[in-house]
């Protein structure tokens, strides 16, 4: 099961990989990095000359075309850093364009999003689409999630599925990635759910942001399985929980080839949130679709 474009990479939201990215590059570039960091950088040269490792993540991310990657269990996840083109509304419909039909995907909660093959929280609710006779002009959002990091004694951490989280009691100086986390000490660590136990991710603090959340064309591909695009549109979450505007956001990937099979549209975080479980999200995100019938139909 892979997302199209292949890898993605967890937000550099995490880092001010926006504000800082020649600090990033600068740090990429020093020999004294560690050897799983030069096995990333060797990763993300893959994607191209212009993805760059972001320390201490995951991630690979192209600063130029906002296009961040990473590899999960489920395969390649793909998203936008920070996000699309956008424009405000006052109203989600005015967020459309002329002759456009405005469509309520949900009312996303907690309890409306599921674990998928990627590590990310993906909606239950899907919205199927004819691409013979229309296509997603814009997708509007209004409200937002709050997603609190979560500190915990090591004793005391929940089971994981999915997620990050901090732990407060490490004995590991350094929290080596890829370590178990052992308590008994007083440095304060990040850690992840890695094939369902705890890992540390080698970062001192929690270095990951908010996060952020994508609406995407998913369909079967042939001999391959669920397939993703690349976002129809990203909105980063906690500073929109509490705005009474609407954020409009215009598509720029292809859509999916016609002669695929049924498309749906679906939403999913795009970096990892530092939540171990779905029912740790708070607040409510409205989603919109703005569709535009296809010419001749």
């Amino acid at each position: 099961m892979t997302a199209i474009g292949r890898k993605i990479i967890p937000s550099p939201w995490r880092l001010a990989a926006l504000a800082t990215i020649a600090i990033i590059a600068a740090a990429i570039a020093l020999s004294s990095a560690r050897a799983d960091a030069v096995e990333y950088v060797e990763i993300c040269s893959l994607y191209g000359a212009d993805f760059f490792y972001i320390p201490q993540t995951d991630i690979c991310l192209n600063v130029t075309q906002n296009d961040a990657r990473e590899d999960t269990s489920g395969g390649v996840w793909r998203w936008r850093v920070p996000n699309n083109p956008r424009t405000w509304a006052n109203l989600p419909q005015n967020g459309c364009e002329s002759g456009a039909t405005l469509v309520k995907f949900a009312d996303i909660t907690s309890s409306g999003l599921a674990l998928n093959s990627h590590a990310r929280f993906e909606t239950k609710t899907r919205y199927a689409l004819n691409l013979r006779a229309q296509f997603i002009s814009s997708v509007v959002y209004k409200g937002g999630f709050t997603i609190p990091p979560l500190t915990f004694a090591v004793a005391n951490l929940p089971s994981c599925p999915a997620g990050n989280a901090i732990v407060s009691d490490a004995s590991d100086d350094d929290c080596y990635a890829g370590s178990p986390p052992v308590g008994g000490g007083s440095n304060t660590c990040e850690v992840t759910c890695n094939a369902g136990e705890w890992t540390y991710t080698g970062a001192a603090s929690s270095t990951l942001g908010q996060g952020n959340f994508c609406m995407f064309y998913t369909y079967n591909v042939p001999l391959q399985g669920i397939a993703y695009s690349f976002p129809l549109g990203c909105i980063d979450t906690s500073p929109q929980a509490n705005q009474s505007q609407s954020l409009a956001f215009t598509p720029d990937s292809p859509i999916p080839p016609s002669t695929s099979s049924q498309v749906y549209i679906v939403g999913a975080n795009g970096d990892t949130w530092d939540v171990p479980l779905a029912s740790n999200v708070q607040g409510t995100l409205s989603v919109y679709l703005c569709l535009q019938h296809t010419t001749g139909h």
